[in-house]
């Protein structure tokens, strides 16, 4: 009963670990990436980096272009608001896409200039 208990503890604390991964992707060296891949005329497409960013990916495109937003624990326009409106400081990355195609990134703070 002990093995499978251990067995049990450990799988949650791998699917836990991958979870957390998952949001490793909100951060200033993946817009690195990003602006890379698109000096090296293999820009990363719209569905990776929703794909990427997972849950706290807003967004904001329409046809595939437009911009992307990611802050942790925010899967939404209005977390990011809200977060903005009690005076916090918002870090996050924006993600400009265009055709499809990410052409350009930062990671930084968040300002209502963003959400326009």
């Amino acid at each position: 009963m002990k093995k499978i208990l251990s067995a049990f503890l450990v799988c949650v604390l791998l699917v836990g670990t991958v979870f957390a991964l998952a949001s490793c992707n909100i951060s200033e060296s993946y817009a690195e990436k990003i602006n890379k891949a698109f000096d090296k005329g293999e820009p990363y497409t719209y569905e990776k980096v929703k794909k990427d960013l997972g849950e706290d990916a807003v967004d904001l495109t329409f046809l595939e272009s437009g911009v992307i937003i990611a802050v942790k624990d925010c899967d939404s326009l209005d977390d990011i608001e809200d977060r903005l409106e009690e005076g916090k400081k918002v870090q996050g990355i924006v993600v400009t896409v265009a055709g499809g195609k990410a052409i350009a990134a930062k990671y930084g703070e968040i300002t209502e200039d963003d959400l326009k």
